[in-house]
């Protein structure tokens, strides 16, 4: 069985690049001026978009950083107590062993 490849080119436009102005300006009768002052509102448009977006991003990670450093520092206090814990548990067994072999 013999198999056979096609390519298919997709243009997609994004955003303010997605409107064809020329096509807007005929079919609205816009001038030179009205035309570029609507592009230029698009282009806010997009910036205050792209900027919510960043926003969103840098709260959701600051948020992931908090939890992070918060987990780390009771890891290391639980980590610091069970270690003083165990310490002084081996203290007072070698004592109570050592009074029992009467080496002290």
């Amino acid at each position: 069985k013999q198999w056979y490849q096609r390519r298919v080119p997709i243009t997609a436009g994004v955003g303010e690049h997605a409107n064809d102005y020329k096509q807007i300006q005929a079919k609205e009768k816009l001038s030179e001026l009205q035309l570029r002052v609507r592009q230029l509102l698009e282009q806010v448009d997009q910036i205050t978009k792209e900027q919510n977006y960043q926003r969103s991003r840098e709260e959701r990670f600051r948020f992931t950083s908090e939890s992070t450093n918060n987990r780390v520092l009771w890891w290391a206090v639980a980590q610091t107590s069970i270690l003083l814990l165990v310490g002084a548990w081996q203290m007072r067994h070698l004592k109570g062993f050592f009074e029992a072999k009467k080496l002290v």
